[in-house]
């Protein structure tokens, strides 16, 4: 289910189910649109988008589902339904950030924004709390056009970094002008099919010195290449909506922060939890209670009221109403 179909006139997006952002961005980069679609082209639309959607669009276009306009969507009794704002608005709500509780969405209509080219690429400082700070201080005085996603790694093996620097801390930078949909190829190397992965999330408003502390802390002992610290911006245009008017509730979170060790085998991410989870005891002090569903595992389930925050009670009552049996549960799951 890889179809696309793009209205220029009406900037929409009509995307069915088993596309990656690839797809989307090469259908859309055409009409120079765009819509918000996370870091990395191999992701499928359908779990980021139903979680919430982050991306290097956020602070400029909202998340990706703010930018959906109707879904449609196949519920656990089998019934086949469109939800728009109008029909179904119960349903429409709760695909706004509910994961992937409430039903297999086979097509996704999304608004588009005009965004062609751009100026982008990565910039590589030293492990340094004084980096961070300025980042912050940076991210708070910019326009919503700037997205600035911020990574604490190792050196990566990137083509457009020598080789000599991978795995070691970097300097360097590779800004140039891009077509929109390359920036979300550049780290796709560093992903590839078949890695282990185990995630820890939180939500921070500001970067407090103390989150600050833990990443230089523990950024120094980042387990291997592909295991990262990400911190995405999510102010500027994702603080346009109310923590109401989505089943994502975090609407007054400036930063969404992501852990997690990416190894090649199970037994070494089984080694390297240890150094998520106390990376993620280090943060709770200067973190919001819950975190962004998509950036939960499965020994999470005790933070689902908490990742829901007050919205809890109302994706409750609609998985009893639309799925009772909780045939839906291979998720970060809200029980019926």
């Amino acid at each position: 289910m890889r179809g696309i179909r793009v209205d220029p006139e009406t900037r929409t997006a009509w995307v069915e189910g088993g596309c990656t952002w690839a797809d989307v961005n090469h259908a859309t980069y055409a009409f120079g649109l765009a819509t918000t679609g996370g870091m990395v082209s191999t992701t499928g639309v359908g779990g980021l988008t139903t979680g919430g959607g982050m991306g290097y669009l956020a602070r400029r276009c909202g998340l990706s589902c703010d930018n959906l306009t109707s879904v449609d969507l196949v519920t656990a009794d089998g019934s086949f339904v469109t939800c728009t704002d109008e029909q179904n608005s119960d349903l429409m709500w709760a695909v706004r950030g509910g994961g992937g509780n409430f039903g297999v969405v086979t097509s996704f209509a999304f608004r588009l924004h005009p965004v062609a080219d751009i100026l982008g690429g990565p910039t590589f400082f030293p492990l340094d709390g004084d980096v961070i700070r300025r980042y912050r201080e940076l991210v708070a005085e910019a326009d919503e056009g700037l997205g600035a996603t911020f990574v604490v790694g190792l050196g990566p093996p990137v083509p457009f970094l020598p080789e000599r620097r991978h795995g070691r801390p970097v300097l360097g930078r590779h800004l140039e002008r891009m077509p929109c949909p390359v920036i979300n190829t550049l780290f796709d190397d560093l992903v590839p099919a078949g890695l282990y992965h185990y995630w820890k999330g939180a939500f921070t408003q500001g970067l407090p010195d103390g989150v600050v502390d833990a990443f230089v802390e523990y950024g120094a002992a980042t387990p291997s290449i592909r295991s990262m610290t990400v911190v995405f911006p999510i102010d500027g245009a994702c603080h346009h909506l109310g923590p109401e008017e989505t089943a994502f509730a975090y609407r007054d979170a400036d930063y969404s922060i992501a852990l997690s060790p990416t190894l090649t085998t199970r037994q070494e991410c089984e080694a390297q939890k240890d150094w998520v989870r106390a990376f993620h005891r280090a943060l709770e002090a200067y973190s919001m209670p819950g975190a962004y569903v998509n950036f939960m595992d499965g020994d999470d389930q005790h933070r689902v009221q908490a990742d829901y925050r007050g919205n809890h009670a109302r994706p409750t009552a609609l998985k009893r109403r639309y799925d009772p049996g909780n045939l839906f549960r291979l998720n970060h799951n809200i029980a019926p």
